[in-house]
């Protein structure tokens, strides 16, 4: 009886605890379930609200539009500057083509607004065919005013068919020219040294004039070459081409003579005829002289009989 009792005690533990360990892992997913979903709200919720709370104000979308114009007015300035440091040398050109209303008064605008920025043209050539007039020419102008310049062309055309700029940087080439030179001046202050104090003989004195010949030549040529480039960077170049159209006019092919023609041609006429009546005088001549001397002959005869 013990022993069945025992037993029954040990089951009804065992089911118990087994239960137990049921009930509390339904209880721990459920819970889990609910303090997800809990949690996605949570989630969602803030979400939302955040974005409720991040959307900008009246002012601060002012703002924002303010500070978009700022950057692109500041980029676009940045893009239109041509503003060169002054350690850089750069040697700008342009091609441009134009059409303009009347050639001859827009080539006049062209070089008042030159005197008036310290430019000149350096070149022109003027052509004309049956349906338009060109103008080609090229202008020197200080580097400052090249944009200037430029723009003020194109304000004395009707249309712009192209402006073409392009930009070539010389400061590498520049530098070297210098530290060149001033190498180059050096070796020639020190042979003037040497011709002064060291040379004795004619022998090392003519050697050392022949040495500072060479090098002065080399100086003239890199200082030539600094100079060239000095005046490129300085004065930048614009090709322009100016070119107005005309109406082509076909010739009439028939018209009505007028007096003066008419009379012109008629004295044309009589003095050709003059020309050829000599001329055949001048073909038919051995047979004058022949009829010349049979009427001679015949004369002389008809006096004899009578």
């Amino acid at each position: 009886m013990n022993v069945i009792t025992r037993k029954q005690w040990v089951k009804s533990i065992s089911y118990i605890f087994l239960f137990s360990i049921l009930i509390s892992c339904h209880d721990s997913n459920e819970s889990y379930l609910k303090e997800e979903l809990t949690l996605e709200n949570v989630d969602l919720r803030d979400d939302y609200n955040s974005v409720d709370d991040v959307a900008p104000s009246k002012d601060k979308k002012e703002d924002f539009k303010s500070f978009d114009q700022g950057f692109i007015a500041q980029t676009s300035n940045q893009a239109l500057a041509t503003n060169i440091p002054e350690n850089l040398k750069i040697i700008k050109t342009a091609s441009t083509r134009y059409k303009v209303e009347n050639i001859e008064k827009a080539l006049n605008d062209i070089k008042q607004m030159l005197f008036t920025q310290g430019g000149y043209i350096s070149e022109l050539r003027y052509d004309k065919n049956y349906n338009e007039k060109k103008n080609r020419f090229t202008i020197k102008i200080p580097k400052e005013n090249f944009d200037t310049v430029l723009d003020g062309i194109q304000k004395f055309a009707e249309e712009t068919d192209y402006v073409n700029i392009s930009t070539t940087d010389v400061t590498e080439k520049y530098v070297d020219a210098q530290t060149r030179l001033q190498t180059k001046m050096e070796v020639k202050a020190r042979l003037e040294a040497v011709l002064r104090k060291n040379a004795k003989t004619v022998k090392d004195i003519l050697a050392t004039e022949n040495q500072l010949r060479t090098i002065q030549e080399e100086i003239e040529v890199v200082q030539g070459k600094l100079k060239y480039m000095s005046s490129r960077v300085a004065f930048s170049t614009i090709q322009v081409e100016l070119y107005e159209t005309i109406e082509y006019k076909e010739e009439p092919v028939a018209y009505t003579k007028g007096f003066g023609a008419k009379a012109k041609e008629g004295l044309a006429a009589g003095w050709n005829f003059i020309q050829d009546v000599l001329i055949g005088i001048l073909h038919i001549w051995p047979f004058i002289i022949l009829l010349t001397v049979v009427v001679l002959f015949f004369r002389r005869w008809r006096r004899a009989r009578k």
